[in-house]
């Protein structure tokens, strides 16, 4: 059975500009440390909502699994929605 909603990924150019908008514009206060993922291809960093987190994730190099998805959405945007399970083998069989 789908549970509550864990995070919304949102695909970016820039995590660094991203922060700034989600902090100086949309007024987060709680803002992660930017992290690499190589081995998903990604540089992530979660913002903290009152309900769920969003999940800012840039492109790690050029083979980036998220490549092909900013070239269709240049300035980014929402790239998958992830919610909570009890068990995640039984929720995708």
């Amino acid at each position: 059975m789908i549970g509550a909603l864990n995070h919304v990924g949102v695909a970016t150019p820039s995590i660094a500009d991203s922060i700034k908008l989600y902090r100086d514009v949309l007024g987060a206060t709680k803002i992660g440390q930017p992290f690499d993922l190589p081995a998903q291809g990604v540089k992530v960093c979660f913002v903290d909502t009152p309900t769920a987190q969003i999940e800012l994730i840039e492109p790690y190099d050029a083979t980036s699994p998220i490549v092909g998805f900013l070239a269709k959405n240049p300035k980014g945007g929402q790239h998958h929605v992830c919610f909570e399970v009890a068990d995640i083998h039984a929720a995708i069989t």
